[in-house]
């Protein structure tokens, strides 16, 4: 799929497809003001890797479209997945500095 293919979001966060399932759901208008002025999308391609384990993770994001993988490597060197997110999932975590797993685009994000 190209970039091209790939869905549109929508530009503010009042129509955001996830806008009433996301952490945003509970924003008052005031707040998703403030969201919207500071928000901004990146797009994964399938099997593309959004962060790894271990980097340093100084945002927070909700997946809007598509899937993605949580891993980790175990000592033996074998991947164990550890959860998938879906549409309206957090990435990150607020005050984590570092990502616990490796986040991969299960299909395009």
């Amino acid at each position: 799929m190209s970039m091209h293919d790939v869905p549109t979001v929508a530009p503010n966060c009042g129509d955001c497809p996830i806008r009433h399932r996301a952490v945003c759901a509970r924003c008052e208008s005031d707040e998703l003001a403030r969201l919207d002025a500071i928000k901004y999308y990146r797009s994964f391609e399938a099997g593309q890797t959004v962060i790894w384990a271990g980097d340093r993770m100084d945002f927070v994001a909700s997946v809007v479209t598509g899937v993605a993988t949580l891993t980790q490597t175990l000592e033996d060197g074998r991947t164990q997945m550890v959860g998938l997110l879906l549409p309206s999932d957090f990435v990150g975590r607020p005050g984590r500095t570092n990502a616990p797993y490796n986040v991969t685009a299960t299909t395009d994000l």
